[in-house]
């Protein structure tokens, strides 16, 4: 992600700079290094604020799993701010053989699409007076990556809260694990992996719950098919195996995914991220305090566009 920075910038210059100095003096940067910009007394801060601004970005961008699963749009970063997109819904071409002299039949006549209105979202935290004045530079990043990690959480809740959506029973994507309180199990992860290859689509990820990858971990089956596959190198009494993939598809853990559900989807078919602006970084004193706050701002929506690339098991009895 690309970040900008806007506001008074008195506290993203402040916090900055000291972030720089820190790491000059841990000789993580040198005070003679060529920046892509020469600094001078006009465009330094610049710099600081930068310096603050990458602490959040480094926060956001490791702690994201659900830009794995859309195709990310970005069409309307440039468009006028119009605030609205239309994304066309799947709808599968079938190829058919002509005659000689024969005629075109169409799959389907006319344009079926969903409209995406994006909204901006934002996380904020507070640097207080005494941690400038103190130089407390561990505490001003914390701060920083406090608002990066939430917005990374945000962005991911939604995306998946969006997914979670469309498996339900009338779309038959929504395989029941047989029980109230039963887990996900191998025999569920085998099935539900074929929803998607009756259609012809390919499962490229799978999104657990970490309370529901603990008992399939346990599945009797499952381990089985670990001893089966090549799954460590080395001494493999000595490490435990960590599956990654499963049946060609990434195994995302993550607590964002409701517990007693798992999803799996084909990333390349599912739906689409848009994205209205990169994350902004605001700072401004707060009325009535010594204290400012940092805010970290983004603008996007989602689109499913295809439900029947992606399916999932619930927890349920029917």
């Amino acid at each position: 992600m690309k970040f900008e920075e806007t506001g008074s910038r008195a506290l993203c210059e402040a916090a900055g700079k000291m972030i720089v100095k820190d790491a000059v003096s841990k000789g993580f940067l040198k005070e003679s290094m060529v920046f892509k910009e020469d600094i001078t007394t006009t465009n330094s801060n610049d710099l600081y604020t930068t310096a603050l601004a990458t602490i959040i970005r480094e926060a956001v961008e490791p702690n994201l799993v659900g830009l794995e699963l859309l195709q990310v749009n970005t069409d309307l970063m440039n468009g006028g701010g119009k605030g609205a997109i239309k994304l066309p819904k799947d709808a599968r071409v079938v190829a058919a053989e002509v005659e000689e002299g024969g005629g075109v039949n169409y799959t389907e006549v006319g344009y079926d699409s969903i409209t995406v209105s994006p909204t901006k979202k934002v996380a904020a935290s507070k640097i207080t007076w005494e941690m400038m004045k103190r130089g407390m530079v561990s505490m001003v990043s914390a701060e920083a990556k406090r608002c990066g990690k939430a917005l990374a959480r945000k962005i991911d809740s939604d995306i998946l809260a969006g997914i979670e959506a469309v498996v339900t029973a009338g779309n038959a994507n929504r395989l029941p694990t047989g029980g109230a309180a039963t887990r996900i199990d191998y025999n569920n992860v085998v099935d539900v992996i074929s929803y998607l290859q009756d259609d012809d689509y390919k499962a490229t990820h799978i999104i657990i719950h970490p309370t529901d990858y603990a008992n399939l971990l346990k599945d009797t089956d499952f381990k089985n098919a670990l001893y089966r596959g090549t799954v460590v190198t080395g001494d493999a009494s000595k490490i435990m195996p960590v599956p990654e993939y499963f049946a060609g598809a990434k195994i995302v853990v993550t607590s964002q995914v409701s517990s007693g559900t798992t999803l799996v989807v084909d990333a390349n078919e599912l739906g689409t991220f848009v994205k209205e602006t990169d994350v902004e970084v605001i700072d401004g004193r707060l009325p009535g305090y010594l204290d400012t706050e940092v805010i970290a701002v983004c603008s996007y929506g989602i689109g499913i566009q295809n439900v029947k690339a992606v399916a999932g098991v619930v927890m349920a009895a029917s």
